[in-house]
């Protein structure tokens, strides 16, 4: 199976050229020992994927020769996670998982339970776990790299949630409001965000407030799941529902 890297429009030398730096280009040349005349598969970060073929290597780049064009491996459902911030490397656990499963984006959040605070460096963990991200998009073969926005509270989530044609708060207190009931018949290209709570769940005030600004509370069934688990079953699941993992 060949290789998949991301490039910018930027690097186009033109329409059929593409001279790859930085973390690609050292992939490339250190880790993967690539030579000229190699194939590989480029996708441009507004997910256009093509087979390509190495035609030259210097110290720093290489150069790539446009080929055929790939399937699109999207999902026809664009399914967004937000997720109360995790302590450890529970957050990047979920970005990394989750971006394989399918993800569309992700929105990280605070909330009352939350423990982790945004800080100074927060801006440093978010370009740490976009890079995260993007070794991960390419490792499952995406056509896209989601985005991942700077955290946001929990009432500016509410807010964000607006611009979604459908968003879904799974709440451990939900009683009978299954996934599949809330799933049907989605329209193609639709955007629906995906709402897990932090370690200490949700408060019933901040259910309410979902709620009042037009989020639907499912449940994932009679378990507790821990808030890493509980992202990534959310997704899976939704995307089962689809018809995108074999449903």
């Amino acid at each position: 199976m060949m290789n998949r890297f991301f490039y910018t429009p930027s690097q186009l030398e033109n329409e059929d050229t593409v001279k790859l730096s930085g973390e690609e280009a050292y992939h490339l040349l250190r880790v993967l020992r690539a030579s000229v005349g190699e194939t590989l598969e480029l996708c441009c970060e507004t997910g256009v994927c093509r087979r390509a073929e190495i035609l030259a290597i210097d110290k720093n780049s290489v150069l790539c020769r446009l080929g055929d064009f790939l399937s699109d491996s999207e999902s026809s459902i664009q399914f967004s996670v937000a997720f109360g911030l995790l302590k450890g490397d529970k957050t990047e656990f979920i970005l990394q998982k989750a971006t394989e499963l399918g993800a569309a984006g992700f929105i990280p959040f605070t909330s009352g339970r939350t423990v982790v605070r945004p800080d100074k460096e927060m801006e440093n963990r978010r370009q740490r776990w976009q890079k995260i991200i993007r070794s991960a998009a390419a490792q499952s073969r995406r056509s896209l790299i989601p985005p991942i926005q700077s955290p946001a509270s929990w009432l500016q989530l509410l807010e964000l949630a607006k611009s979604f044609d459908k968003a879904l708060l799974f709440w451990e207190g939900e009683g009978g409001k299954r996934l599949c009931a809330v799933l049907q018949n989605p329209q193609p290209k639709s955007r629906v965000l995906l709402v897990t709570g932090p370690e200490g769940g949700f408060s019933e005030e901040e259910v309410f407030a979902a709620k009042s600004h037009g989020l639907e509370s499912v449940t994932l069934g009679p378990r507790i799941l821990r808030a890493e688990t509980a992202a990534l079953v959310a997704l899976a699941v939704s995307l089962y529902q689809v018809g995108e993992m074999g449903g």
